[in-house]
C-alpha cells in the first residue's frame, strides 16, 4: 500500500498534480449543473464546517491500495457548512483534499454519517472528526505522530544551542538517546493501537506508520503484526480490496522468508558458494567458478556504501600481501550507474576483480546470498566452498591466515 512519495517518484506526483488541477478545473465547472440528492441508504454522509473556507471546493479522493483517485468535489458554502454524500459499497480509504500537501484522511463505511469541522489553511492539525470509529482511529494516530514530532522538533533545537559547546558530545548522545526514545514510543502507539483495534480497517494505516523518514513497523522484524492483523480483518471484510492486498504482503513476505531459510541453509560452512556469473567492467561475464584454486572473497559493496568504501583500504592491503599465495577477491558491486562503480573502483585503487549488473539492491545476487545490508563477505576455499560469511575486513586476515 503505497501512501508514501520518495524522490524517485518526483516526476510521477508532479504529472499527478497537473491531473489534480485539471479535475478540480472540470469539477468547478460541473457543479453548478449537479443538483443534491438526499442520501440513500448505505450511502456515506459527510458533513461539517471549515474555517477559513466560504464559498471553496474541496477534492473528494479514494484510497487504493495502489494509487490516489479523484472521486468528486465537495462544495462549501458561503458560512464554511457542507453535506455531501456517496453510495459506496465497502469500507475503504478517503481524502478530503485541498491542496496535495492539505488533506484529512478518512477511514469510512457505508451508511456511516461522518461529521468534520476543521480550518481550511491547515488541515491536518486542526481538523476533529466524529461519527466514525475508523477515521477517528486515524485521528488519534495523526495526532500522536504529531506529538512525537513535535518533541523531536524540541530535541533538534537544543543540538543545534550545544553544537559547538564543551558539553557538545556528552548532550549529543543524550539527545540521540531521548530521540530513540521518541520513537519507541511511537512504535508502542502504533502496535497498541492493532492490538486494540483488531477489527477496525484502520489499523492497516497503524502498520504502514511512518515517524518522520522511519518506518515504525517492518515486516522482517514485527511480522506477527501484519498477520494477525490480515487474518482478523479477513473474517470481517473478506472481499474487501486493502484487506486482499495486506494478505498478499503476508502471503509474500512468508514465501520470501521460507526461500531465505532455504538460501541460508544452502550459504551453511563447508556448502559450496552459489555461482555467481555477472558483467565486469569492460562488460564480458566473469563467473564465481572461474577463480576456483585460489582462496577467494566474495566482497558485496557499492561505491554510495562509506563503510564498503572504508574496507576497500584494508583490502586493498590484504591483497597486496596475500596474492602471491593465492588470494583473488570477486568484488560485487550494487551500484545504480556505471559511473558511479567505476569512479569508486579508480578512487579507491581497487585492482582485483569486479562485476556489477547495476541493480542496486534489487540484483538477483542479494537473495541468493541472503542478505539485506553492505558490506556483506563471504570466503571460500580453493574447492569453492564457504569458509565464513559476514565479518569485517579487519577478521579477514585471520582468516586468510588460517587458510592459505
Amino acid at each position: 500500500m503505497d501512501y508514501l512519495c520518495t524522490s524517485k517518484n518526483i516526476t510521477l506526483r508532479m504529472n499527478k498534480l497537473s491531473k489534480y488541477i485539471v479535475f478540480v478545473f472540470i469539477a468547478v465547472s460541473w457543479y453548478s449543473c449537479k443538483t443534491t440528492q438526499e442520501p440513500g441508504e448505505g450511502d456515506l454522509v459527510l458533513s461539517g464546517q471549515m474555517r477559513n473556507a466560504a464559498d471553496t471546493m474541496l477534492l473528494f479522493e479514494e484510497l487504493t491500495p495502489s494509487e490516489l483517485v479523484p472521486i468528486d468535489t465537495i462544495y462549501i458554502d458561503s458560512d464554511g457548512n457542507f453535506t455531501y454524500n456517496k453510495n459506496i459499497d465497502d469500507a475503504g480509504f478517503y481524502r478530503i483534499t485541498a491542496n496535495p500537501a492539505n488533506f484529512i484522511t478518512l477511514s469510512a463505511e457505508p451508511g456511516e454519517h461522518i461529521k468534520i469541522t476543521a480550518d481550511i489553511e491547515d488541515m491536518p492539525s486542526t481538523y476533529e472528526v466524529s461519527g466514525s470509529p475508523g477515521s477517528y482511529l486515524i485521528w488519534e494516530l495523526n495526532r500522536e505522530k504529531n506529538r512525537g514530532m513535535s518533541m523531536a522538533d524540541s530535541l533538534r533545537v537544543l543540538y543545534r544551542e550545544y553544537r559547538g559547546t564543551p558539553e557538545f558530545p556528552e548532550k549529543r548522545e543524550e539527545l540521540r538517546a531521548a530521540y530513540r526514545n521518541i520513537k519507541d514510543q511511537q512504535r508502542e502507539f502504533v502496535m497498541n493501537v492493532i492490538d486494540n483495534n483488531p477489527n477496525l480497517l484502520a489499523s492497516v494505516l497503524a502498520l504502514y506508520q511512518y515517524f518522520e523518514n522511519h518506518m515504525l513497523l517492518k515486516e522482517k522484524e514485527h511480522f506477527e503484526y501484519f498477520e494477525k492483523l490480515s487474518k482478523s480483518l479477513c473474517d470481517v471484510y473478506p472481499s474487501n480490496k486493502h484487506v486482499i492486498d495486506l494478505k498478499k504482503r503476508v502471503h509474500d513476505h512468508k514465501r520470501e522468508e521460507e526461500q531465505r531459510l532455504i538460501n541460508d541453509r544452502n550459504l551453511a560452512v563447508g556448502n559450496l558458494a552459489p555461482e555467481i556469473v555477472l558483467p565486469d567492467p569492460e562488460g564480458n561475464p566473469l563467473a564465481l567458478s572461474s577463480l576456483r584454486g585460489n582462496v577467494v572473497l566474495i566482497d558485496f559493496w557499492a561505491a554510495w556504501c562509506p563503510p564498503c568504501r572504508t574496507a576497500n583500504i584494508k583490502l586493498g592491503e590484504l591483497y597486496e600481501k596475500f596474492q602471491d599465495r593465492g588470494f583473488e577477491i570477486y568484488g560485487v558491486s550494487l551500484d545504480r550507474t556505471r559511473d558511479q562503480w567505476l569512479n569508486a573502483i579508480e578512487k579507491d585503487n581497487i585492482t582485483w576483480h569486479q562485476v556489477s549488473d547495476l541493480r542496486f539492491m534489487n540484483s538477483p545476487v542479494v537473495n541468493l546470498y541472503n542478505f539485506s545490508e553492505i558490506p556483506h563477505t563471504v570466503l571460500i576455499d580453493r574447492e569453492g566452498k564457504i569458509i565464513a560469511r559476514n565479518f569485517s575486513a579487519d577478521e579477514l586476515e585471520d582468516l586468510l591466515q588460517a587458510n592459505l
